[in-house]
């Protein structure tokens, strides 16, 4: 499943691997991130791949979030009492059947080297 939103995606993506500005990083299989969506519902989600400018969430099932929609991205450390709050523009939806795939750019802001790292470890 490594690479999904990447394989799956990446004629969809406007930002192929290569001409994105900082490069993808794989996250362990398991890491939940929420999201809160603009109906202001907060919802779980399985963060797939992520960077300083963007990340890739899945969700099984449906999502309520379309192209352009503004979310909040949310990574909580519960471990170390850290957490990191990023708004964040939906770039693009993919529903598979029975997972929704959502790119994420943050807006304004970006993931520091060492909160991504928390995330990637």
């Amino acid at each position: 499943m490594a690479g999904v939103c990447r394989a799956l995606f990446m004629s969809k993506d406007q930002h192929p691997e290569g001409k994105r500005a900082s490069p993808r990083q794989h996250v362990p299989v398991g890491v939940s991130v929420s999201l809160t969506l603009a109906t202001k519902q907060s919802v779980f989600v399985n963060l797939r791949d992520v960077s300083e400018h963007g990340a890739c969430v899945l969700r099984q099932g449906s999502l309520d979030v379309k192209e352009d929609d503004t979310v909040i991205f949310e990574a909580r450390n519960y471990d170390a009492g850290s957490q990191v709050t990023l708004r964040s523009k939906v770039r693009w939806v993919r529903n598979t059947g029975f997972n929704t795939y959502v790119g994420l750019s943050f807006v304004n802001a970006s993931l520091s080297q060492d909160a991504l790292a928390r995330l990637v470890a």
